[in-house]
């Protein structure tokens, strides 16, 4: 049974039927590529077994993440469009610009979802934008990207909007003038219908299409729970994840370990990652220094194959309520996209070592990761244990 197939009988927590007009490009077992010519852009529709958090508690931090992984997004396209010009600058480099266009949370029924716009190029001759819709599942996400074709008309609607500045706000404050010419005033959706070719206006356009006209029916809808301890009974241990990681379900659950995800606007990009793991491996002695040359090891081999501007470190870290403990970190480069990780070692009073890594792009400060790590170790508790403040 095909991806299309399983789609429209609902067995991957949503029913969505190919609307007409649209063909199939390309199909796996998890994704799909429709196109429609006359309709002006393409959808690539996908399942994931990431989760996307989308507590309204949480949506200042959602925001930010989409904010830095977007803009990391951007900068590596940048780095592919442009690998031997030294002097190239990216749209980034100024830090008051933005790539994302605009975050909207949306509902499909009673079903959360959330709509963002994005640009990955902007630069003369080419502009591209993206379009998602991403709908949290019970046990994944599903994700519609609406794809414009790439412009080459880049500045149109800049050109626009500066020419009627002039001419409303000439002799005005300077201020004045600069907002109303600023990049907000070139996305304005009020000029979609004079532009409508233009990337963005197609994008908004998908996304409205996919919302009003598609009948995505969500059958198995993310409950969204509230953060708290998580308890991984076939692991047999518990941790109280940093907020917006959301558990991947996995079948059958693992014995060993279990994951998090932490997805910011795409089911492939901007995602970061929590593992913790019993690793199985023993130490006879409770040694941080010995641990930590096992961990740099271990550490070296998490790096994938091919992957350059290799980084690694490793430090012992002082014992803590009787267990030995040590950190590594490792960052490399695969192409033009950056990624990183910081692992957190302790050895357990029978002497299994615990395994903690995070993993993001470089856009997450390694700061950010190492408390995070740090928190989670001091949440881990084997079942039937008590936490260890209760020993205290």
């Amino acid at each position: 049974m095909g991806f299309v197939e399983e789609l429209g009988q609902g067995r991957r927590g949503v029913r969505f039927a190919v609307p007409q007009g649209f063909e199939v490009s390309e199909e796996t077992d998890r994704s799909v590529l429709l196109v429609d010519k006359a309709r002006g852009f393409s959808l690539s529709l996908g399942a994931f077994a990431h989760r996307l958090d989308l507590l309204p508690a949480h949506e200042a931090l959602l925001r930010r993440d989409i904010e830095r992984h977007a803009r990391e997004l951007f900068e590596t396209c940048f780095r592919e469009a442009s690998p031997a010009d030294a002097k190239a600058r990216s749209r980034t480099a100024d830090a008051s610009w933005s790539p994302v266009v605009e975050v909207t949370p949306v509902r499909l029924g009673a079903a959360r979802a959330l709509c963002m716009v994005h640009r990955l190029w902007y630069e003369p001759g080419r502009e591209t934008l993206m379009g998602h819709l991403l709908v949290p599942l019970a046990r994944g996400l599903f994700e519609c990207r609406v794809l414009p074709p790439t412009s080459r008309l880049t500045g149109v609607r800049e050109a626009a909007v500066a020419d009627r500045a002039t001419a409303a706000l000439a002799g005005t404050d300077p201020a004045a003038f600069l907002r109303g010419i600023d990049q907000r005033a070139s996305d304005d959706p009020a000029l979609d219908a004079s532009f409508p070719r233009h990337p963005l206006s197609v994008a908004r356009k998908g996304l409205r299409f996919l919302l009003e006209e598609a009948a995505i029916e969500v059958l198995e809808p993310d409950a969204q729970t509230p953060p708290g301890e998580v308890v991984i009974t076939a692991a047999g241990f518990s941790v109280t994840p940093p907020p917006r990681y959301r558990l991947v379900e996995k079948d059958p659950p693992s014995r060993k370990l279990a994951s998090w995800s932490r997805v910011s606007f795409s089911g492939t990009d901007g995602i970061q990652l929590l593992t913790v793991s019993r690793t199985g491996t023993r130490l006879a002695e409770r040694n941080g220094r010995k641990l930590a040359r096992i961990a740099e090891d271990l550490t070296r081999k998490a790096v994938p194959e091919g992957a350059e501007a290799v980084r690694v470190s490793a430090v012992a870290l002082p014992d803590e309520r009787g267990r030995s403990h040590a950190e590594t970190y490792h960052a490399y480069a695969m192409g033009a996209s950056r990624q990183q990780s910081v692992f957190r070692w302790f050895i357990e009073p029978d002497g299994e070592v615990v395994m903690i890594a995070l993993g993001a792009a470089m856009c997450v400060p390694v700061d950010e990761l190492a408390e995070d790590a740090e928190a989670v170790v001091r949440s881990f508790r084997r079942l039937g244990e008590k936490k260890w403040w209760q020993i205290f």
